[in-house]
């Protein structure tokens, strides 16, 4: 029996890549009255993508809608998930993001139903990893959990 249960967990952000997220922040505030986004860069943010180590460039807004933390993505540049969705074609919904306590016994869940870590890094205070479901539920699945910190030993 298994210690993770899927009806347990809570999606706390939808995630959206466009190809320009200030035109799409404008049109969610105007045509749905969505809370103003608020923008931040992220500029060569140490990633592992695909079992390589990467850097990434992406714009990020953040709003708040349906009850759930909106996030629109925009991919500069740097190998990563994001980099494959656009050049695919797709713009639109790209994950589920949930927030969790200790990603390590979800990792080895979805491993061995044959789910792989596709993307993972440090972003903000958080850990991040992606677990590659786009096949199956048209997502990916974001675990986000505090990152530790590394604390100074005392003398």
């Amino acid at each position: 029996m298994s210690i993770i249960n899927l009806q347990n967990f809570k999606i706390t952000q939808l995630g959206y890549l466009y190809r320009n997220i200030k035109d799409k922040a404008r049109e969610l505030e105007t045509e749905l009255e969505m809370p103003k986004f608020g923008f931040f860069e992220n500029n060569g943010v140490p990633f592992k993508y695909r079992g390589n180590d990467t850097e990434i460039w992406t714009k990020i807004a953040i709003s708040r809608g349906l009850n759930k933390q909106i996030e629109l993505i925009q991919w500069i540049d740097g190998d990563c998930i994001f980099k494959e969705f656009i050049n695919s074609g797709r713009e639109g919904l790209h994950h589920f993001g949930i927030f969790v306590d200790d990603f390590q016994p979800i990792r080895v869940y979805f491993s061995k139903k044959g789910f792989e870590v596709v993307h993972e890094g440090i972003a903000g205070i958080y850990h991040v990893a992606y677990i590659d479901t786009f096949d199956s539920l048209g997502v990916y699945l974001e675990f986000q959990e505090p990152a530790k910190k590394k604390r100074s030993k005392r003398k």
